[in-house]
């Protein structure tokens, strides 16, 4: 099982040479939220150039299964700022200590749309995600993660173009009802 993970890992380092980024990122971890479980929340993104807001609603549909819709503002520096919507999935393959699995894994697919002034993108997502909690002192919770993804990203009046890109990051568990988490893209 170790091998396993440092084969994943060697390979999700080696396929960052020339990427490109997801709109509204990742901003979770591998576990899936618990049946009729619900979380909102929103986000600043900072790009290269451009900045987004992002508020996000997740849904857990099942134990293993769940849902996010997305809606923001981007604004990049060389024109109109436009609408992101996104959706996406996730199931969670493993729990963490669960069979002796080494950390939660989830599988993933979503899609995003933006229309910009130059004209629109549509992407569709696949991944594979990655976290591991940690629990310090004070009960608080400390959950690092990393996300493979593959899209197909078609640009009006464009061809289509297959993607990859990485996202790492960690959620920080403050209370019972605030989280806060931080993320980076790997991308061109």
């Amino acid at each position: 099982m170790r091998t396993f993970g440092i084969f994943i890992t060697a390979l999700l380092l080696f396929l960052t040479g020339n990427v490109s980024a997801q709109f509204l990122g990742q901003m979770s971890s591998a576990d899936a939220l618990d049946i009729n479980a619900g979380v909102a929340g929103g986000y600043i993104v900072f790009a290269d150039h451009a900045t987004a807001v992002v508020g996000s609603a997740r849904y857990g549909f099942s134990d293993f299964v769940e849902g996010r819709g997305r809606l923001g503002y981007i604004d990049p520096d060389h024109g109109d700022g436009s609408i992101i919507l996104g959706g996406d999935f996730k199931y969670q393959l493993w729990q963490y200590k669960q069979h002796d699995n080494p950390f939660d894994m989830a599988l993933g697919g979503g899609v995003e749309y933006a229309d910009f002034e130059g004209g629109s993108i549509v992407s569709f997502t696949g991944s594979v995600i990655g976290s591991i909690p940690f629990e310090l002192k004070n009960k608080s919770v400390i959950e690092p993660y990393a996300q493979f993804h593959m899209r197909l990203q078609k640009v009006s009046g464009g061809d289509s173009d297959l993607k990859a890109g990485v996202s790492l990051g960690a959620g920080f568990s403050i209370v019972n009802f605030t989280d806060f988490t931080a993320e980076v893209q790997i991308d061109d």
